[in-house]
């Protein structure tokens, strides 16, 4: 297995950022085109664990670096607070309401710290700089909309409260299922079928929520026909919800479909695989190769060499294949770049380990998680 990283939630490119006078440089910057200070916090991927830094202060106009030098990561996560509330998604970190540098994200209260829900910025698969403007498409709660508003109870300005006075993580809403409407096959081929969904994310420019079914991906993007709300409501769902998917589909049914979406309804506990699923996904590394590793976010697989990205692919967990010849479960896997697919045999997923067996070579592979 050798390949790299990609998505998650509607953002404003760097192109946004252009017309700020500010000098460019490689790492990752926020900047704040908002009427009011927003104080940034943000999250990564540490060299031992999760970890999270805050708060940059950034007054209206202004921006700041707040990861120097080249990227080395395509995801990193972040929360602003201000008098506009923030629109969180299921990304959790530690935080505090002082300067603060905080290894670990779990047992937040029992270490001194608070919990708190972020959003996540996705750079790209080879951006070495990156500019995030807010307020970004979705960010910012806007009335009657779906946005869940943020859990959090740290921040240089206090807590963050509703109207009503509860704290918003109190008030946040349970997704059910979302229709439009919209008649079938008013945009293109009508369709109905079952698949997983992959998150919300930016790539080149355009942000989209997506699916996995039948080894491939389904994207509806922002600034198509599905209704924004339906979109933004679904930026609260967890990465791999089984739900069933009615829509249009626009163009060739390829590896990577766009599609208008007019109803997705979730089917809590209807993927076979969810327990598998759920153990498999994080960073892996080679225990016979260190430097061989790869990423497992949803149903897709983003694969590294020596630190660097190599390539990403769709997986998706089966009974059995043709090269396993009735061993199972199996994981497979399509290369996006030339579309080539391989099997690997699951022998064992528990204790931070996941051993594998490729059937064409006979060869047993061994990964620990990378935590």
């Amino acid at each position: 297995m050798a390949d790299g990283p990609a998505p998650a939630a509607a953002l404003v490119l760097a192109a946004l950022a252009g017309a700020l006078p500010t000098a460019a440089a490689a790492g990752l910057e926020i900047c704040n085109e908002t009427e009011v200070l927003q104080s940034v916090a943000i999250g990564y991927k540490g060299g031992r664990d999760w970890t999270s830094e805050g708060w940059w202060n950034i007054e209206p106009g202004d921006c700041a670096t707040l990861v120097t030098g080249g990227l080395t990561k395509r995801y990193y996560y972040y929360h602003a607070f201000s008098s506009q509330g923030f629109a969180s998604q299921n990304y959790v970190f530690c935080t505090k309401d002082k300067a603060f540098t905080i290894v670990g994200d779990t047992d937040c209260e029992g270490r001194g710290y608070e919990t708190t829900r972020f959003r996540e910025i996705d750079t790209g698969e080879t951006a070495i700089d990156f500019t995030l403007t807010l307020p970004e498409a979705g960010a910012v709660p806007e009335p009657g909309g779906t946005a869940v508003i943020s859990a959090s109870g740290s921040g240089p300005g206090g807590i963050a409260r509703g109207e009503d006075g509860t704290s918003a993580a109190s008030a946040a809403p349970v997704l059910t299922d979302l229709a439009s409407g919209t008649a079938a096959g008013t945009h293109g081929a009508p369709f109905a079928l079952d698949a997983l969904f992959q998150g919300c994310e930016l790539e080149d420019g355009r942000a989209y929520c997506g699916f996995h079914a039948e080894g491939r991906k389904l994207r509806a993007f922002y600034d198509g026909p599905t209704p924004a709300g339906m979109l933004h409501a679904l930026e609260a769902m967890p990465v791999n919800t089984p739900v069933r998917l009615r829509g249009d589909r626009l163009g060739a049914r390829d590896l990577q479909t766009a599609v208008v979406l007019r109803a997705v309804t979730p089917m809590p506990g209807s993927d076979p695989d969810a327990g598998l699923r759920a153990a498999m996904q994080g960073d892996w590394i080679s225990q016979q190769d260190q430097r061989v590793g790869f990423t497992i976010r949803g149903s897709e697989l983003y694969t590294r060499y020596d630190g660097a990205y190599r390539g990403a692919r769709f997986m998706r967990l089966a009974a059995t294949c043709d090269a396993a010849k009735g061993a199972g479960p199996v994981l497979v896997q399509t290369k996006l770049k030339d579309r080539s697919t391989a099997c690997f045999v699951v022998e064992k997923v528990e204790d931070g380990v996941m051993e594998l067996t490729d059937p064409s070579r006979g060869a047993r592979l061994r990964y620990v998680a990378d935590r």
